[in-house]
């Protein structure tokens, strides 16, 4: 695995089998040496122990740190940030800008709000907002991500953010709880492929401080599944979400996948962009009323009053 910075630095980790302390040592020096005379700018170079029989290690791999600096610094938006070889971060960092350039402007935070960064990871995309915003909250499951974040965020010198180690859907609702009512709420998710659980969905719709959400998705199946649980009208909702607009960012050209950017709002706060087709809908279904008292004060039967009205 390599990750190329902006800056020409590069991170390797390189699997192998798990040896003896004799021969991984051997082993270490012949990697390190070819990556070095390689002079291709590797700065820092990781062994990973791998027994499985694919390349997808378990959790509880063990790391060995062999060469140079134990993080890479990769530079976005004009922020820094720290990231070792486990950690999670966008494979292609130029097309990277573009993507959170258009996330954060479309979040659109103002001084006076709180920014909710669900799924956080490093803390990138909630760092890059923090200085549009009163505070940043970030929600993460993996601890060691967590701590990237904090420590990202005094590489940066950023002061007004909060992050809370959790699954989404255990820390969310009391986050939400604790927020002073006078706020105004925004939000932006980046969940894993299989998109959010459904309890994050529903602290999310029924948060009534909750006014705009950003959806970064690598996967547009699962994301079409979270939309409709998000803004599907409901009774005993009045001010559901609403798409207001999509695009696409393609993070991983030549392949079958791609990313997407889509902005919800609420229904209240969402101007009809359809007057016209609205105002001939309400006159389709007023003829279509006016057609059915028509044939049931002719006396016909139901059946004809039925075939009248989907005339």
């Amino acid at each position: 695995m390599a990750r190329l910075s902006s800056t020409g630095d590069m991170m390797v980790m390189v699997q192998m089998t798990t040896l003896s302390e004799e021969d991984r040592q051997k082993f270490s020096k012949l990697v390190v040496d070819a990556m070095v005379a390689a002079e291709i700018g590797v700065v820092s170079v990781y062994l990973q122990c791998n027994d499985e029989v694919c390349d997808a290690a378990r959790p509880s791999a063990v790391l060995h740190h062999v060469h140079g600096q134990p993080q890479l610094r990769m530079p976005l938006l004009g922020l820094d940030f720290l990231i070792g070889p486990l950690s999670f971060y966008q494979a292609n960092s130029r097309t990277c800008e573009l993507l959170y350039s258009r996330a954060l402007d479309w979040l659109a935070p103002s001084e006076a709000s709180v920014v909710l960064d669900v799924c956080c990871g490093v803390g990138t995309i909630g760092l890059c907002a923090s200085k549009r915003c009163r505070q940043v909250i970030g929600l993460e499951l993996i601890p060691e991500a967590v701590e990237s974040a904090k420590a990202n965020a005094a590489l940066n010198g950023v002061k007004n953010t909060d992050w809370k180690v959790g699954r989404a859907e255990e820390v969310l609702a009391g986050v939400l709880e604790a927020l002073d009512p006078s706020l105004e709420v925004c939000a932006v998710v980046d969940p894993p492929r299989p998109g959010l659980h459904a309890t994050v969905l529903g602290a999310l719709r029924s948060c009534p401080q909750l006014s705009r959400i950003v959806y970064v998705s690598c996967n547009p199946e699962s994301l079409v599944e979270d939309i409709v649980k998000l803004t599907l009208p409901r009774e005993s909702d009045e001010d559901p979400f609403v798409p207001v607009r999509a695009v696409a960012c393609d993070m991983f050209p030549h392949t079958m996948h791609c990313e997407m950017i889509l902005l919800l709002e609420r229904r209240s706060k969402v101007a009809d962009p359809r007057p016209k087709g609205a105002a001939l809908a309400e006159e389709a279904q007023a003829a279509k009323e006016a057609r059915k008292v028509a044939f049931e004060a002719s006396g016909a039967g139901d059946e004809a009053c039925d075939a009248g009205a989907g005339a």
